[in-house]
């Protein structure tokens, strides 16, 4: 006979490029935890660019800025950083946490076929087994960020 634990809470897991469209992505993560929610910020660092401990440190640093903006929120706040192909990374970060839901942000400004989803989130979006919303951010890097609500474009998989 084997004994399964329910999972008890849910786990919302937020990739970020520290991009203002990710940013926009944390903070409407963040306002969809709830109770005892668990929110996952994870970074993909690209393998075999540079010193990990060197690069770590700068990730550390941005997460700090995340940490001020969500301690607001009443969600538990986890980050994590991983190196390799960003996509991929996320996919099987998701299923090791047993993420509930992707949350991800798109710049949207690759290619014409990548016009309303960026690269990484499409690839994400078509390969997850967990459900995945992007939000593709009216903003552009660069530009101030607003912490209001903001009209966004929503744009979600079918996958359970």
């Amino acid at each position: 006979m084997t004994n399964t634990v329910a999972k008890s809470s849910r786990t919302i897991l937020c990739p970020t490029d520290f991009s203002v469209a990710s940013t926009q992505a944390l903070l409407h993560a963040a306002g969809q935890c709830g109770g005892n929610a668990e929110l996952i910020v994870l970074h993909i660092g690209a393998s075999g660019s540079g010193d990990h401990g060197t690069m770590l440190k700068e990730h550390l640093h941005n997460f700090s800025g995340y940490s001020d903006l969500l301690s607001g929120y009443g969600c538990r706040v986890r980050f994590a950083v991983e190196y390799g192909t960003p996509s991929a990374a996320i996919i099987e970060y998701a299923e090791k946490a047993d993420a509930d839901l992707i949350v991800m942000g798109s710049h949207g400004a690759s290619d014409f076929r990548r016009l309303l989803v960026g690269s990484t989130a499409e690839a994400v979006m078509r390969q997850a087994t967990r459900p995945v919303l992007v939000l593709r951010s009216p903003k552009r890097d660069g530009e101030k960020t607003s912490h209001q609500k903001e009209q966004t474009e929503v744009l979600t998989n079918s996958n359970d």
